[in-house]
């Protein structure tokens, strides 16, 4: 019997036995033949079955850990709501930390070279990191969505891709976002709302200063118009990188330097003239606040937490363009170097459960990636007018284009756009 064949044979037979010696339902690392995370626990073991038997005992024993938090308007959801109920069901303390995403990144790569431990133990982060942390090493390399037992409900998808990178489920999809435009039925009839991009354009040609558009360069409501812009109007051959993932940055930079954003560049030509371009969210949420702006580029959840806490007036409603605008969603790592790992991972899952993931979305108007959760059935009537129509979303409701056109882009926006 030939060799080769032979050895091919033992091979095969050593990796079904391996296989057959991992209980059912054991996650394997991502990205590397091992766990890159020290853990009590023995992560090849640990199932979903298992999970509580065993990470609660350790993570009690632990005691607390830290978190780390981008966000400004989720801190009191954090701190007023789901820590507390957290901390009252486990006797597991949470130190939440309000940080900047790119200092404490920073942060945690100094405590890597420096051979330390990471400064926090989870961080909730903003999705166009996702990249970074793999490209780091930063982030534990394991497929959450397969070993937290909440996780058994939340869409495979937004478990695993998140702006448009596949990171194979480190990050867990704690909160799905969407921007939007608003108007105010005060001043705009329902019938009389532009439906498209086309329409609108002709509407603030009609209505000059009455729209708020958010900057591209000041906040994400501002660049998701941009990136719903080249979706729309990105045509030909210029059109295969809006999809394509494993786009470089030069390749990007390349790719506006044939002229492939010169259709966008025509619209803001027209569009621009005819609006008030707000410095951030909050400023373009203001002037629809104070009658100044009829209509605005949003976010969802912001656009419902001011309507919820009285900032805005209840007469504002938000809907989707037909075109499609650009959505996406925010998560939560465990770093690799954290040395609370089983408090994180009880506290992933907690978060991840239906009840929590109810309470964020009532509180906060924020969506979840669990396929459980019906938004007519958990909100009142006038709540439930706080969000996007369902005829609207998700049926108009698209993903991000690659991150490096998304960045180039605003830089083409800041060069073509606003310097000329």
């Amino acid at each position: 019997m030939n060799k080769v064949f032979l050895n091919s044979i033992v091979f095969a037979i050593a990796l079904m036995l391996i296989a057959a010696s991992l209980p059912v339902g054991a996650v394997e690392p991502l990205w590397k033949e091992d766990f890159n995370i020290k853990t009590e626990f023995d992560l090849k073991t640990l199932t979903q079955e298992n999970f509580y038997e065993v990470i609660v005992p350790l993570a009690k024993k632990e005691g607390s850990f830290v978190f780390f938090d981008f966000s400004n308007s989720f801190a009191p959801l954090w701190t007023e709501h789901i820590i507390p109920l957290f901390e009252k069901e486990y006797g597991i303390k949470v130190q939440h930390n309000s940080v900047k995403g790119d200092v404490a990144l920073q942060q945690m790569l100094a405590a890597r070279n420096a051979g330390q431990p990471s400064p926090t133990d989870l961080f909730f982060v903003t999705s166009t990191q996702t990249q970074a942390l793999i490209d780091n090493g930063l982030a534990a390399n394991i497929p959450m969505y397969k070993l937290l037992p909440n996780a058994k409900d939340v869409d495979e998808t937004l478990a695993t891709v998140t702006n448009g990178v596949n990171h194979g489920g480190y990050m867990v999809p704690f909160h799905r976002n969407q921007t939007a435009m608003a108007y105010n039925a005060q001043f705009v009839n329902e019938q009389d709302v532009p439906k498209n991009f086309d329409e609108l354009l002709a509407w603030v040609k009609k209505n000059p200063g009455k729209l708020a558009a958010t900057s591209p360069l000041r906040g994400g409501s501002g660049d998701g118009f941009l990136t719903s812009l080249m979706l729309r109007y990105v045509e030909g051959r210029c059109r295969d990188a809006l999809s394509n993932f494993a786009i470089t940055d030069d390749e990007a930079r390349a790719w506006i330097g044939e002229g492939c954003l010169d259709p966008v560049g025509q619209y803001y030509k027209e569009f621009n003239p005819n609006v008030e371009i707000t410095n951030g969210n909050s400023d373009t949420l203001n002037l629809l606040a104070n009658g100044e702006a009829y209509i605005g580029t949003v976010w969802e959840d912001m656009t419902y937490d001011f309507i919820g806490r009285g900032l805005l007036p209840r007469t504002i409603r938000l809907y989707l363009l037909e075109d499609g605008q650009v959505g996406g969603g925010d998560g939560i790592f465990l770093p690799a170097d954290s040395t609370k790992p089983a408090s994180a991972l009880l506290f992933l899952d907690f978060i991840l459960s239906r009840d929590i993931q109810v309470i964020k979305l009532q509180i906060n108007g924020s969506r979840s990636a669990r396929t459980d959760i019906n938004v007519k059935e958990l909100l009142s009537a006038d709540d439930a007018a706080r969000l996007i129509p369902d005829d609207q979303y998700p049926a108009h409701a698209v993903q991000h284009v690659p991150i490096p056109i998304k960045n180039m882009g605003k830089e083409w926006y800041e060069a073509k756009i606003v310097g000329q």
